[in-house]
């Protein structure tokens, strides 16, 4: 599994250089909606009765990623301009969305 070697954090979007070279490129307002946490995505219910409920439906516009942490040696989290932080990103997540122009042509 690749790792990160550098991120760098734009207006418009994040660029990640991988170590097997590739360089992804995510917009920072896919990022922040498609963002994994139970927040954002809901809960599955706890006795399986009630749908999940997702708590963020869609980001502001202009938002952006101002920080980034590395989570041990498996994710990165992203504090947003709107005041989120609390998304875990694993590399693998960040990999199958990539929006670079080779990975959208990849996807069809």
């Amino acid at each position: 599994m690749p790792v990160p070697k550098k991120v760098s954090l734009g207006e418009r979007e994040v660029k990640i250089v991988w170590s097997d070279g590739h360089e992804s490129a995510h917009n920072n307002r896919s990022l922040r909606e498609a963002c994994p946490c139970a927040m954002c995505q809901g809960e599955p219910p706890a006795i399986g009765i009630s749908p999940v409920i997702r708590l963020t439906v869609a980001a502001p516009e202009g938002v952006a990623a101002r920080r980034y942490a590395m989570v041990g040696r498996y994710a990165i989290s992203f504090s947003w301009s709107d005041g989120h932080a609390t998304g875990i990103y694993p590399y693998d997540y960040l990999l199958a969305s990539c929006e670079c122009a080779a990975c959208l042509a990849a996807r069809g």
